[in-house]
This record gives C-alpha cells, structure tokens and sequence, in this order.
C-alpha cells in the first residue's frame, strides 16, 4: 500500500508577530523518500544512518541504501533517499541536583 506521512512541528510565535524558532517538517513517501524542512546540519552520514540536526533537536534517520540527493542547510532543506526502516529524535534529558553532583 502506497501512502504518504506528512509531519509538521512549528515551535511557538511570539504574539509580536515574529517567529521564535523556524519550524520543521518531515514529509515521507512510501518508505523510499523523505524530504526534510528545518535541518541545520547533517552530523554523519552512511548508507545505513544518517544523523542530524534540526531546529527542533537531533534526529537519526535509519534504513538501507541511505543517500542524501538533496542537501541546503541554508534553507534547511534535506531529501533522503533509500529504504528508511525507522526514525527517531532525540531530546536533551534535564538533569536533576543529585545526577549533576554526582557526575
């Protein structure tokens, strides 16, 4: 079944009319293609992984046959290609007084 996942995370505007921080947004066609808004930075890259970094936090892109087609990191603009098995972010864990003392 072919199907199309579209996803959009904006982070808040200011009531000024500014925006505080550009949006991000994954778009994924069939497994096979996903186009990217709001990437900073591409970290690492392999046929298997490929590691970045959005303005909404670190994102790993996982699968087979990985290649990047597209890449502007100006505009924020990313296209992976390949068979994309999974996805996943990653947030900062906040640390509490006793696990920053005990460091």
């Amino acid at each position: 079944m072919k199907g199309v996942i579209n996803m959009a995370i904006v982070k808040g505007a200011e009531f000024a009319g500014s925006v505080s921080n550009a949006g991000h947004s994954m778009e994924l066609h069939d497994r096979a293609k996903m186009t990217l808004t709001g990437v900073t930075d591409v970290s690492e890259f392999s046929d298997s992984a490929v590691k970045l970094k959005t303005n909404m936090g670190a994102m790993t892109v996982k699968g087979e046959g990985l290649t990047i087609s597209r890449l502007n990191t100006n505009d924020g603009d990313v296209e992976i290609n390949g068979s994309i098995n999974s996805i996943q972010y990653q947030t900062k864990q906040k640390t509490g007084f006793w696990d920053s003392l005990l460091k």
